[in-house]
């Protein structure tokens, strides 16, 4: 690494939530120990797995325990923790990292990179290259490349909203900014226990509107695909939630709390059309949910067997870029031509996924 690299990644600031999940822990902690990136890791589990602090061996990364208080659910605690992890960055850029996921050094360097040297952006995302456990680790695109994508960068919200894609949490932030975002998206309100996804829906929206982002055509993260039952729903489902006329008092919280993420990127002159707008986002919401509650869900169509056959004997086909599957097979198809540099980088990364517990430099205490 470079010094002018070892420069950039020390603007950086990664805060991670975690909670009973100590071997990916210790992983990601092995991970980020040889970069010159700040960490905080927020562990919400009851028991430490480390001393509160900078933790031993290393220069940048710090455990804090914070267990849920009596009577706060995880759903309260975890936002607590995000707000929180809002106040701990003192670098020019910041970013919000899974347990089980991985920025890749060279799509935070090129990131760091764009936000230096363009002004008018306020966050860059990039490609996420996913990973199943099964048996084997495999790997493919569940979130397909869109190369050359610029529908974010403009200033106009409406014109963001349009769009149909959004970061969502995981992108590469100046600091200011990426502080308001979560403590708008987390802020604590009445509508917070009604149903929790409420806080999901506005930082899908306020990801694409509060910032001007550029995509860049590399891998910048590494994640996990959802792990079925790791995150439980509200009891009640949010297509039901927004129609029901019995919940409108906690619509109208919500909805002034997306109108208080548009507020914070316009001008005063602005936040009675910021409203309006947060109303009609709202509205699209529940014209949506109603529909999808009276539509006959469609059958999938049974996998064609031939393909299976195919796909066990010729995996590097074209045809089937978008199944998962072993790292040497997915470098041969034409829709993952990365560079020498982007394969060896997750080729790491799936090494550490593999590496033995024992091999670890810094264990937890469990």
């Amino acid at each position: 690494m470079t010094p002018e690299e070892v420069e950039l990644l020390s603007q950086l600031t990664i805060v991670i939530p975690t909670c009973n999940r100590p071997l990916e822990l210790e992983r990601k902690i092995e991970y980020w120990r040889d970069l010159p990136v700040t960490v905080h890791f927020l562990d919400g589990s009851e028991r430490p797995c480390f001393p509160n602090g900078l933790l031993p061996g290393t220069q940048k990364i710090f455990y804090h325990h914070m267990p849920p208080k009596q009577g706060q659910n995880w759903v309260e605690n975890i936002q607590e923790r995000a707000v929180f992890g809002s106040s701990l960055s003192k670098t020019k850029f910041s970013a919000i990292e899974c347990d089980d996921d991985y920025y890749t050094a060279s799509g935070l360097i090129l990131s760091i990179k764009i936000l230096e040297s363009q002004k008018n952006i306020d966050a860059v995302a990039g490609y996420i290259l996913t990973y199943v456990r099964d048996k084997k680790l495999l790997w493919y695109h569940k979130y397909a490349p869109r190369p050359g994508r610029a529908d974010l960068e403009t200033t106009s919200i409406e014109k963001k909203l349009k769009t149909r894609s959004s970061w969502f949490l995981y992108a590469i932030c100046k600091t200011e900014l990426w502080k308001v975002f979560l403590l708008t998206c987390y802020e604590a309100k009445e509508f917070t226990k009604a149903n929790f996804f409420a806080h999901e829906w506005m930082m899908y929206l306020l990801s694409k509107a509060m910032f001007r982002t550029s995509y860049i055509d590399i891998i910048q993260m590494v994640r996990q695909d959802t792990v079925v039952g790791a995150n439980q729903g509200p009891e009640i489902p949010w297509e039901h939630f927004v129609c029901d006329s019995q919940n409108a008092g906690f619509i109208d919280e919500i909805v002034e709390q997306l109108a208080k993420g548009f507020n914070a990127v316009t001008p005063l002159s602005e936040h009675s059309k910021n409203l309006e707008l947060a109303r009609e986002q709202m509205r699209l919401d529940q014209i949506r949910a109603s529909k999808s509650g009276t539509s006959l869900q469609k059958s999938k169509m049974p996998k064609s067997v031939l393909g299976n056959i195919l796909f066990f004997f010729f995996p590097g086909l074209d045809i089937f870029w978008d199944r998962p599957r072993r790292l040497k097979y997915l470098w041969e198809t034409s829709k993952y031509q990365y560079s020498a540099e982007q394969q060896r980088e997750v080729e790491e990364i799936e090494k550490l996924l593999l590496m033995p517990r024992e091999e670890l430099r810094l264990r937890a205490n469990i």
